[in-house]
Order: C-alpha cells, then structure tokens, then sequence
C-alpha cells in the first residue's frame, strides 16, 4: 500500500513587481548608437530610448533588487552615448559643409 503524504506549500511572502520597459529602451539605445555613424540619425532612436529607460529607472528605483534595474541603467548609459555619437556627427558634418562652402569661395 502506498501512503500519500500531504504537500506543505511554502508561501512567502511574493511581491508583484511592475513591469518595466527597460528592454524596449535598450533595443533603442543601441539602435541609437548604431544609428549615430548613418549622418547623426541615430538620435531618432537614443532620444526614445532614453525617456524609456528613464520612466523604467523611476519604478526600479522604488522597488530594491528588481530585475530590470540593471538593463534599465544600461539604456540610460547607452542613450546617452548615442546622443553624444549623433550630436558630435551632425556637428562633424555641418563643420565640413560650412568649410567646403568657405574654401570654395577663396
């Protein structure tokens, strides 16, 4: 005869966490930095990505040991490194224009 034993269930304590969009800002991010070598469009992505993983730190920070929080700092790093790739390129290419138009003109 087989004897069946109840199963004790340890519950704890389990807290929902919400959910993030810390993935979502960092595929932007680094679309963003990717982006940024194509003329400085880049920054059509980085600036997204980097309201996302902003509005994705807000709710990491109120809640110690989330999961996301490191993806969502790695976006925030990543976007702003995307903006700064975008924003030196497009002043790399709006220096070279103005250049060209001045040395066309002597």
């Amino acid at each position: 005869m087989i004897q069946q034993y109840p199963q004790q269930v340890n519950q704890q304590n389990m807290m929902i966490l919400p959910s993030t969009n810390a993935v979502a800002a960092l595929v932007l991010s680094i679309i963003g930095i990717l982006g940024s070598l194509f003329y400085g469009l880049g920054i059509i992505f980085a600036i997204p990505g980097l309201v996302l993983a902003n509005g994705a730190l807000r709710i990491t920070n109120q809640f110690p040991n989330h999961p996301d929080s490191g993806l969502a700092k790695a976006a925030q790093v990543c976007g702003w490194i995307g903006i700064g790739l975008a924003s030196a390129f497009i002043l790399f290419v709006v220096l070279a224009g103005v250049l060209y138009v001045w040395a066309s003109s002597l």
